[in-house]
């Protein structure tokens, strides 16, 4: 409970809310493929750029960092106390 706490105290942001699919790839240490392919198995919060008065219909996929967050937060709250804190036996807490 405490840990839940915590979290409305620390907050990691990115200066922008939104990144091209290779820098994301950068950020959480994956290639740039794995990430394309993250995206395109819908598994990725992604935002569609596309410029409206252009010819074409090319677009960017940019990931929306708090919902990616978010999600891993969740995630790793939802995980039996045993798992999420084990880390803490190595480090003699």
């Amino acid at each position: 409970m405490a840990d839940q706490a915590l979290e409305k105290f620390i907050e990691v942001r990115h200066p922008v809310d939104a990144v091209p699919y290779i820098k994301f790839a950068e950020l959480i240490g994956k290639t740039p493929s794995m990430v394309k392919s993250m995206i395109e198995e819908g598994k990725l919060p992604i935002i569609q750029w596309r410029n409206p008065a252009a010819l074409t219909n090319r677009s960017e996929n940019w990931i929306y960092i708090p919902e990616f967050n978010r999600a891993m937060r969740e995630a790793y709250y939802n995980r039996p106390r045993e798992q999420r804190d084990a880390w803490l036996l190595w480090i003699g807490l």
